[in-house]
């Protein structure tokens, strides 16, 4: 089995209660060496893992990967839910994801060192920059994102599990996240919102534009670019000439 496998199995065991949540795609690519060694702080925000509490880390770049490996040392299990594919390189990308690949399997190597529950309680990882990077434009790699309702558990399996609050660690809470917590708080279950200054705060969830409906989906979709391999990435092409004027070619 090659680095890429071993790696994502690492972040990813099959004995895991939360490991189908996982995404795979930025575990497709190997990083080049990278000499910097990782900073992990303690998490001291964090509530007691009492496996009554699932948490959200929604932080940019590989601060949400060095978040959820502090987090793994105090009794929950990582999931990156990172879906925007690593592009063909640094410069091309619209959300340039290198730090978090580092980040990832660089991490491995302590997440292996670590005896974690298989039924530990889930840290949920994000990029806070998922949509961040310019729009379609014309030779660059698109490989914006963002999370749905479906890429995260139900709040049906949470409160089966045993889980009563969900605490979202993120400077901001996005609108793709507020679709997601909004079904939660529905259920029952709090949610706490803990921003840069380490501090819990009940949080109200107002209910977003089109909550539930079949539209949001496919309004979040449009301009975003599907790979066809899972996640979010491709190449936007340049514009060509041609007898009949101006237009993007396809393939």
């Amino acid at each position: 089995m090659n680095e890429n496998y071993n790696t994502y199995r690492i972040w990813a065991p099959d004995d895991a209660l939360w490991t189908q949540w996982t995404k795979p795609v930025l575990f497709s690519r190997t990083p080049l060496p990278s000499r910097a060694s990782l900073s992990i702080s303690t998490a001291e925000w964090a509530p007691v893992a009492d496996y009554r509490t699932a948490l959200i880390v929604d932080m940019p770049g590989e601060s949400g990967v060095l978040e959820g490996l502090a987090l793994s040392q105090a009794g929950y299990r990582p999931i990156p839910l990172y879906n925007g594919v690593y592009g063909p390189n640094k410069r091309s990308m619209a959300v340039d994801v290198t730090d978090i690949v580092n980040a990832l399997y660089q991490g491995a190597k302590l997440l292996a060192s670590l005896y974690i529950r298989s039924d530990a309680p889930p840290a949920f990882l994000l990029d806070s920059n998922r949509m961040k990077g310019t729009a379609r434009q014309p030779g660059k790699y698109d490989n914006r994102w963002c999370v749905f309702p479906q890429d995260m558990p139900s709040a049906s399996f949470l409160l089966e599990q045993g889980i009563l609050s969900v605490y979202v660690r993120a400077d901001k809470v996005q609108n793709d996240l507020t679709h997601i917590l909004r079904r939660y708080q529905e259920k029952g279950i709090r949610i706490y919102h803990i921003g840069t200054s380490g501090t819990a705060n009940e949080l109200t969830v107002v209910r977003p534009s089109n909550f539930q409906s079949f539209l949001y989906r496919i309004q979040a979709m449009l301009g975003l670019t599907r790979n066809a391999a899972g996640g979010f990435g491709g190449m936007v092409p340049e514009p060509t000439q041609s007898s009949g004027g101006r237009y993007y070619g396809i393939g």
